[in-house]
């Protein structure tokens, strides 16, 4: 009875050993995708800003043309 104790024993620590580097690798995958998160959401801002920089261009270059057509 005790030799089936003490390998259950063992046998727990070796689980809980797994168990922590799971979890310590696990973490680091989750600061990798965090990571990506900020990055991916940094370049959607900055692709939204250059999109209304845009507009308010084109929207210039058409005030411009459109005063230049009527100049006469």
């Amino acid at each position: 009875m005790t030799d089936h104790t003490d390998m259950s024993a063992e046998a727990l620590n070796r689980e809980v050993h797994q168990l922590r580097r799971e979890v310590r690798e696990l973490s680091a995958s989750v600061q990798d995708l965090v990571e990506a998160w900020r990055t991916a959401h940094g370049v959607v801002r900055f692709v939204k800003w250059m999109g209304g920089l845009a507009t308010a261009g084109t929207a210039l270059w058409a005030l411009i043309q459109l005063a230049w057509a009527t100049r006469k």
